[in-house]
């Protein structure tokens, strides 16, 4: 089970990084932000979304690296953050909460399991968003 986190994360730490990047669709937040994913190809053809890029006005202002893939996220506390679901392709998903602005981490939760009925509600919507 280790081994395949580990093969996981050592495949995309092969993708040449010098591909062009496959954006997702762009989606609009609040105050003119906009985020989407980067993917980037491996070794065996799958590309999976490794990057979290946040725009403001068609100026890229945070980009954000998945541990190793961003699966899903969204815009909080109007525009103010960003909640992110990352992992690898099996066996652990963390979810976290980061200050666009400075890029601090404000939030690092173990989301593999059932959501906890005390969960954060940035959490909780996370869960929700596609």
């Amino acid at each position: 089970m280790i081994g395949m986190l580990l093969l996981a994360g050592a495949a995309l730490s092969q993708a040449s990084r010098a591909d062009k990047p496959i954006e997702s669709a762009h989606r609009a937040g609040p105050k003119g932000l906009e985020g989407w994913t980067e993917s980037y190809p491996l070794a065996d053809g799958q590309s999976y979304p490794a990057t979290l890029v946040i725009a403001q006005r068609r100026h890229v202002i945070r980009r954000v690296q998945g541990d190793p893939f961003v699966w899903r996220w969204m815009f909080w506390e109007n525009g103010r953050q960003v909640a992110y679901e990352t992992g690898s392709l099996h066996f652990n998903m963390a979810c976290r909460l980061v200050d666009i602005a400075s890029g601090r981490q404000l939030a690092n939760l173990d989301c593999y399991r059932e959501l906890a009925e005390d969960a954060p509600a940035w959490e909780k919507a996370l869960r929700d968003a596609k």
